[in-house]
């Protein structure tokens, strides 16, 4: 059996984008491969009709859209980018009996979303910009002029509102997503929501007479609560469907009832599990409350386009639901009666229907992804893009290990070396998922199997903060780096007390709250000989002014404000570079120049205060990558990531 290597996940297929057809006997779908040559991933269009998946386009630049009819679907694609004059958006046609793509439409926008209205009339969302409301309008003069401009004027740049840069979208200040009404035959745009509103997403109501929208119009300070408006597609009159402050993270037409998931977090913050409501006059009722949280939130490195995890289907509203490591699809009808689909055996990462059956996409039986139909309670194998990847090459199998600690269980697994022998002493990597809400699982973890396969025992457990035991695990507000801490240690005890470790030759790395973690273990124990710290939080006081969720996640989870009343101090008190002094522990740092999310500057802390201490560290540093660098980041950095990572581990560890 051959070794695993760092560079075989490039060999790997992404699917994603599953979207049923009108007459339910197909479904569309995405496959992404990656172009290690041009540094990119290339993406096309498949097609599954209930025979047979066949290749639909093969331009590798196309995205799923809709689907126009039961045999056509509209697309956009970059396939023209070179003939692109500013920003623009080109559409095509392709029949599913064959033929070339045709060019539809363009839009002088930068679309995101689109939904077909009627023959020849959609509905779109695009990028705007405040200070010019009306460049939907401009000519190609016109919009030479204002590149012209924007050049001229990039020296510099006006900030009045927050958050003013998202993860990996350079700065965002005066951008809003914008929802237009657009004309084919006479190409004309018409605006349907107020310049300052930003759409998150849109549903055109069953007589198509109307369109309800969520999103929020903001000035200065961007809120967490979300709106619902309902558009009148002939008066364009504009009604409030929503009278309560709520997160709302998404909704859905159910038989012309409005059903939205979502919380008020007044009883768990942020991180509170989503909920399911009637909308009635403005009113919310609860229709369902699930102990287990909405969504997919199990981790891997092997994923790269979602697809849409609550979806409307035969007049049931069907969801997915994160249940300790795995997913469960479920459904639920107008009256809120809840049934279970399928309890899947790992992670559900997409799904469609054909013919009454129901295909599944995900991650099974420690296989990359790919399609399968659910028969009973097993599933058949649909499709093989990964099957053959890792043939005849070693993959640990996860072995469960969990602790009881206090009042509670915390659940992991550990992956042994190839050719594990239990006489044998083996070095370890303790690794630690972001969050803190995602959640670990019997999933293929690809930076795993790969230290598996170099002769490291690998630990990966879900402490408190975790998603997937209900809200109260999950709930660690106030309390970073203490309850987790010790669910982690002790979890390491276990696994010690378990199998056959070298104690003076572990290893400790995570990403995202995973880098806290790594930056606060160093600070409290001296028990592992090397960490790899990425995009981490070492400072909270400095984060809430410079994450682009700092200002709310930093109060909300840091448990205190930021008023001339608040306990600065907590902040500090939970913040790994208090606690420089007592890190000893050689440390790599990995950091990306455009993570927003948890700003490089976190890295640049943490890195100065080391090699003032004189701690042997390293820092590497990405340019033009985000927080996401580990997940989607571009082909050359995530193998550069994962190479600097493991030679640090075998520097200390081997």
């Amino acid at each position: 059996m051959k070794q695993l290597l760092n560079d075989d996940w490039m060999k790997l297929k992404f699917i994603g984008n599953l979207k049923t057809s009108p007459n339910q006997k197909a479904f569309a779908y995405s496959v992404a491969s990656t172009n290690l040559d041009k540094n990119r991933y290339d993406t096309n269009i498949h097609v599954f009709d209930g025979d047979r998946h066949y290749q639909l386009t093969g331009m590798n630049k196309e995205s799923v859209a809709i689907w126009l009819d039961d045999e056509t679907i509209l697309f956009s694609s970059k396939r023209l980018q070179e003939d692109v004059k500013g920003t623009q958006t080109d559409f095509f046609t392709i029949s599913l009996k064959g033929g070339e793509a045709l060019k539809t439409f363009t839009v002088p926008l930068a679309v995101s979303g689109i939904k077909r209205l009627t023959e020849g009339q959609y509905l779109i969302t695009a990028l705007t910009d405040l200070r010019y409301p009306n460049d939907y309008k401009a000519n190609d003069k016109q919009r030479d002029e204002r590149a012209k401009q924007l050049k001229e004027d990039a020296f510099f740049t006006e900030v009045d509102e927050i958050p003013f840069y998202a993860n990996g979208s350079d700065f965002t200040v005066y951008q809003r997503i914008r929802l237009f009404h657009f004309n084919v035959k006479d190409n004309r745009l018409v605006p349907l929501t107020e310049p300052s509103f930003s759409v998150d997403q849109f549903e055109i109501a069953n007589d198509k007479q109307a369109v309800y929208v969520l999103g929020q119009s903001f000035k200065h300070v961007a809120e967490l609560n979300s709106k619902l408006i309902r558009i009148d597609l002939d008066t364009f009159a504009v009604e409030q469907c929503s009278k309560q402050k709520f997160q709302i993270y998404g909704f859905k037409l159910l038989n012309n009832q409005i059903i939205l998931y979502g919380h008020d977090g007044k009883q768990l913050g942020l991180n509170e599990n989503a909920r399911f409501y009637r909308v009635n006059d403005g009113r919310f009722g609860l229709m369902y409350d699930p102990f287990y949280s909405i969504g997919n939130a199990i981790g891997s490195d092997i994923r790269l386009n979602g697809s849409e995890l609550v979806q409307v289907h035969d007049d049931h509203l069907y969801f997915t639901l994160t249940v300790e490591d795995h997913s469960r699809l479920m459904r639920m009808n107008t009256e809120g009666d809840v049934e279970m689909v399928w309890e899947a055996p790992c992670s559900l990462d997409g799904y469609a229907f054909v013919a009454n059956n129901v295909y599944v996409m995900g991650l099974f039986n420690q296989d990359a992804q790919d399609i399968y139909q659910i028969n009973g309670k097993e599933i058949l194998r649909n499709t093989s893009f990964n099957q053959d990847v890792f043939k005849d090459v070693y993959r640990a199998e996860p072995k469960k290990v969990s602790v009881k600690f206090k009042t509670h269980t915390v659940d992991g697994w550990v992956l042994l070396p190839k050719d594990y022998n239990v006489n044998n002493n083996y070095p370890a990597i303790l690794d630690i998922h972001g969050g803190p809400k995602t959640v670990y699982g019997p999933v293929y973890y690809h930076e795993m199997q790969v230290w598996a396969n170099k002769g490291y025992i690998v630990l990966f457990c879900n402490p408190r903060g975790s998603d997937g035991k209900g809200n109260a695990f999950s709930d660690i507000r106030g309390k970073y780096g203490t309850i987790d801490y010790e669910d982690i240690m002790a979890f390491v005890d276990k696994v010690i007390e378990t199998y056959p470790i070298d104690i003076h030759r572990i290893g400790v790395t995570g990403g995202s709250y995973g880098g806290f973690m790594t930056n606060w273990i160093i600070g409290h124990t001296q028990r592992f000989k090397c960490a790899a710290t990425q995009r981490s939080i070492s400072n909270w006081l400095s984060f809430y002014g410079t994450s682009d969720i700092g200002y709310y996640f930093a109060t909300d989870q840091g448990g205190t404000g930021f008023t001339k009343d608040s306990d600065f101090n907590k902040l500090w008190d939970h913040s790994p570079l208090k606690y420089i002094s007592d890190m000893k522990t050689p440390t790599l740092i990995i950091h990306s120049s455009k993570d927003y999310r948890c700003p490089v500057e976190q890295g640049y802390q943490l890195f100065t205060a080391l090699k003032h201490n004189k701690v042997a560290s390293k820092m590497v540093l990405f340019h033009e990558e985000n927080h996401d660098l580990s997940r989607s980041g571009n082909p050359k950095a995530r193998q550069k990531r994962l190479m600097e990572i493991t030679n640090w581990m075998d520097k200390y560890l081997q």
